[in-house]
């Protein structure tokens, strides 16, 4: 079902640690069963779906803990926290896994303790330097901009658009630490530079705050689609869950991922995201719940809750999932693979630039 290969692919997440370090836990009271497993978790519609099919078995007992904002700033916790990280399950993407691999947080992945790992396509699998599988991916995700049209006040062509002053207040940007800022890499491919060069992208956003176009920053999805579906804001950059969300709610919302990325500057980045199982935890009783979560029937009820493609090639991919779907001609002409690698080297460094140069701005 889906043949897309690893460098085709390319999503975000946030800051969480143990009791103590200042994180946002939601600990969900479970019957009791035989282990209990402490699981990292993005919240919205991906922590309802996860908790209400994790209740679908008795074995295991889950605490969760809610992510708060983008997927690297978990990272340096673990580190700080390490061996004892008081995580069990972290939930994240194709960038954290690269630090995970490299830091040898993982407990490596087999057949025998995940025989659903068969039915994921091995293109998806991020291996440690002893060849180790560290990840178990869950979910292909599409990252476009987007906008209401029934509250942008024009057809919006290309990116050059976002400076009309017709759109004043009507444009949500994320943080840099949002979407690994691949935002403002879609603005520096459009003004000929790259993840590497970057600087047309700040000149475009410097614009853009001065505008007053931007109405509202995102910290995080859920202030996205906030703000849309408050009417604060109309035009943004996000992930298709996001948009499937929006769409459900019957907000018209218009996809900007398949127009010439040469003329009108808009690309669609892809991901994949899932669970990695740390060392030193209840690992045996974490293979087992996530073996249940990546059957192909509950990879497929996740999926279609969220509004992504499952990464179980045996699971069914909904009608709403399709638009974002590419084939390799399609994949070749509307998408773009960064160096994922360092765009995860350069997180800090240009939030703390957003926060010295754009921010004032605002």
């Amino acid at each position: 079902m889906f043949t897309m290969s690893r460098r085709n692919l390319l999503k975000s997440a946030a800051s969480v640690g143990a009791a103590g370090v200042g994180l946002s836990l939601a600990r969900i009271a479970g019957a009791r069963a035989a282990e209990t497993i402490t699981v990292v978790e993005w919240g919205g519609d991906y922590f309802e779906a996860m908790k209400a099919m994790a209740a679908e078995q008795s074995d295991i007992n889950v605490n969760w803990i809610l992510h708060t904002g983008g997927s690297a700033a978990i990272l340096p916790k673990i580190k700080a926290m390490w061996p004892h990280p008081g995580i069990d399950v972290l939930t994240g993407w194709d960038v954290s896994w690269q630090t995970v691999a490299r830091e040898g947080w993982a407990e490596p992945v087999t057949l025998e303790k995940v025989p659903n790992l068969a039915d994921i396509p091995q293109k998806l699998l991020v291996k440690d330097g002893a060849g180790n599988i560290v990840n178990i991916p869950r979910t292909i995700t599409a990252l476009s901009w987007m906008y209401r049209e029934d509250t942008t006040p024009f057809e919006i062509a290309k990116l050059d658009d976002l400076l009309d002053p017709r759109l004043k207040g009507k444009i949500c940007f994320p943080i840099p630490t949002l979407n690994q800022n691949v935002q403002m890499v879609s603005l520096a491919l459009y003004k000929g530079g790259d993840e590497k060069n970057m600087e047309p992208a700040w000149e475009f956003v410097k614009k853009l705050a001065r505008s007053g176009n931007i109405g509202r920053v995102a910290n995080a999805d859920v202030d996205t689609s906030n703000s849309l579906t408050s009417g604060e804001t109309s035009v943004t950059f996000n992930n298709n869950g996001t948009f499937t969300e929006l769409t459900r709610r019957n907000f018209k919302m218009r996809l900007l991922n398949r127009m010439d990325p040469m003329t009108t500057g808009f690309r669609t980045f892809y991901l994949q995201e899932g669970w990695c199982v740390l060392k030193g935890g209840n690992t045996d009783a974490s293979f087992k719940l996530i073996n249940f979560l990546i059957s192909p029937a509950k990879n497929e009820q996740y999926n279609r809750i969220i509004g992504a493609m499952p990464a179980n090639i045996k699971a069914a991919v909904s009608d709403e999932a399709k638009p974002f779907m590419f084939n390799n001609d399609e994949m070749n002409k509307y998408a773009y693979v960064p160096d994922w690698s360092y765009i995860s080297e350069q997180s800090d460094a240009w939030m703390k630039r957003w926060e010295q140069e754009i921010q004032p701005l605002l």
